[in-house]
Parts: structure tokens; C-alpha cells; sequence
């Protein structure tokens, strides 16, 4: 009890009209600091990342996981229609928004406690074209093989189905600086490199997107402004740069003769 009261003496300051959580339903004048303050964002324009006002000082959804549920919500019909869901690390709120609308929801991580199952994202334990929608929202820096994690995530994929793969982007980047398979970096490193001590690369946009084709992909990739607009990206504490990557099965190429 008196942990509930400090929490609610703690967030009654915050209330106010500027922003509003689609999930706690609850507006405020300021959200709450997320993420790491370090040179790395700034030198190379990273998007998805970097220390922002991004968190819900109640329900503590953050700017990420805000963007994915409401262009689920408002440019797919997830909510309304059941699906076969796959959701990778699953977020929290978003997590129950879909688990009360799916009668067939399942989530997996590596290690952490509380999903369906656990699996390393290179060998999901599951059939072919098993899921109609995969989430995976900032999982895939994670990975040791990304692109054996891409090609999995594809062939669980549902011919009709789609998924949703966003992840850090440097913008001004080139190329994608990653470790070298088999020599992993120690934290310092990968912190100074890529943003996170347990990130493993840090993608250039053109060479995502080329990893996510090469797995058999069509990707669309548009940003939070794009998808949703000025007003929504505001009022609801977006990143308005921050890109969902849609990512279909892509058709097969024509044969020679």
C-alpha cells in the first residue's frame, strides 16, 4: 500500500494535457528520461536509440512500443481480425493489448522468464508458415546471426502474414559496423560502437534493409510521421523519425525459359 502511494504522489506532479499514453489512457505535461546518453547517437544520427523523454511515467510503455501498437491499431486490422502471433521479447503492454484480441498469441525470448517458450531466434522451434504476423521490435541487434535470425523469422511467416522488425538505425552510417562472428567485443566496446553493451552491430538503413531481402523478404519502411502523422506523433510522445519495417513474404522470382 504504501508503495502504490508514493508511486501515485510520484506521478501526480507529471499529470497534464501535452502528452498521452494509449495504453494507461493517462495524459501528462512531460514523460519520462529512457535510454543511454552516449557519443555514439549523435556522431552517427541513430534513430531508435540515444537518451530521449520517452516513458510513460505510469504504465512505463516507451516511445517504441507506443508507435508499434498504434500502427498496428490504426493502419492494420490485427485487432479486429485473429491471427497466428508470434511476438519476440515481447513488450509488456503491448503484450496484453494482443493477448486479450488473439486466441492464438505466443512469445519467446533467449532466457527471460514468463513466455511460451524459449529459443535462440536462429531455430525456432516451430513449422513452417506457422505465425500470420511476427513482431520482433529491437531484438535483431541482439543477435549473434542476424541473417540466420531473418531467414528463420521468414520461414515461419505465413505466405498472407507480415512482420514487424524495427531496430536501431545509424542515418549516417554507410554500412552496418557489427563484430566479427566468433570474437564478440567486450561491453565498453560495444557500448562505444554500437550504443548498448549488449548490442552486437549497429545497422546503416540500406544495409538492413538488403539483409531483410536477401531473407526473402519485400520490406516497406516508413517513419512514424509517415505512418501516422504530425499530430499523433506528438500527442502521443513518438519519435517521429523512428521507421516500422513491414516486412512480407516476398513472391517468388520468375523462373529462366
Amino acid at each position: 500500500m504504501r508503495a502504490a502511494v508514493r508511486r501515485v504522489l510520484d506521478v501526480l506532479p507529471k499529470l497534464g494535457l501535452r502528452y498521452r499514453c494509449p495504453f494507461c489512457h493517462l495524459s501528462f505535461r512531460r514523460l519520462e528520461p529512457r535510454g543511454r546518453d552516449l557519443p555514439v547517437y549523435a556522431e552517427l544520427g541513430v534513430v531508435g536509440g540515444g537518451l530521449r523523454e520517452a516513458e510513460c511515467p505510469w504504465c512505463r510503455s516507451t516511445d517504441r512500443e507506443r508507435l508499434l501498437y498504434l500502427f498496428l491499431r490504426r493502419r492494420t486490422d490485427v485487432f479486429r481480425r485473429p491471427r497466428r502471433v508470434l511476438h519476440v521479447a515481447p513488450e509488456a503492454r503491448l503484450r496484453r493489448a494482443l493477448a486479450r484480441c488473439q486466441t492464438a498469441y505466443e512469445t519467446t525470448d533467449l532466457a527471460v522468464p514468463g513466455v511460451d517458450f524459449h529459443a535462440s531466434l536462429d531455430a525456432l522451434p516451430r513449422p513452417d508458415a506457422s505465425y500470420d504476423l511476427v513482431l520482433c521490435s529491437h531484438v535483431l541487434e541482439h543477435v549473434p546471426d542476424d541473417r540466420a535470425a531473418m531467414r528463420e523469422l521468414r520461414r515461419v511467416l505465413s505466405p498472407g502474414g507480415f512482420a514487424c522488425l524495427p531496430a536501431p538505425i545509424a542515418t549516417r552510417a554507410e554500412r552496418t559496423d557489427e563484430e566479427a562472428p566468433g570474437l564478440p567485443l567486450v561491453p565498453e566496446e560495444r557500448c562505444r560502437r554500437f550504443g548498448d553493451p549488449t548490442h552486437r552491430r549497429l545497422y546503416a538503413e540500406g544495409d538492413y534493409l538488403e539483409r531483410l531481402r536477401q531473407a526473402g523478404f519485400a520490406v516497406e519502411a516508413a517513419s512514424a510521421l509517415e505512418l501516422l502523422g504530425a499530430q499523433t506523433v506528438e500527442r502521443y510522445g513518438l519519435n517521429a523519425a523512428e521507421k516500422v519495417f513491414l516486412c512480407r513474404p516476398a513472391p517468388p522470382e520468375p523462373q529462366a525459359g
